[in-house]
């Protein structure tokens, strides 16, 4: 039976906006991915935006539940 895993990563996301003058600009977002493993294959993919650099208790809280549900998914194979 294939093994059910979680892995976070600290990554930024780019996104390309159109400025104010029309020309496309390209903003980065920090964040925390959690990425479900089921063997093998990538089976899903969640991103957590991190408001700063420096995280709050929201992002806290917010990363919490995250790997709450993440890791009772993992579990539900065992």
């Amino acid at each position: 039976m294939p093994e059910r895993v979680v892995q976070l990563r600290w990554v930024s996301r780019a996104v390309t906006v159109d400025s104010v003058d029309g020309r496309p600009e390209t903003l980065s977002y920090p964040g925390i991915a959690l990425v479900r493993h089921d063997g093998d294959r990538v089976v899903g993919e969640a991103w957590l935006p991190v408001g700063t650099e420096e995280p709050t208790f929201a992002d806290d809280e917010a990363l919490i539940t995250a790997l709450h549900t993440e890791w009772s998914w993992s579990q539900r194979a065992a």
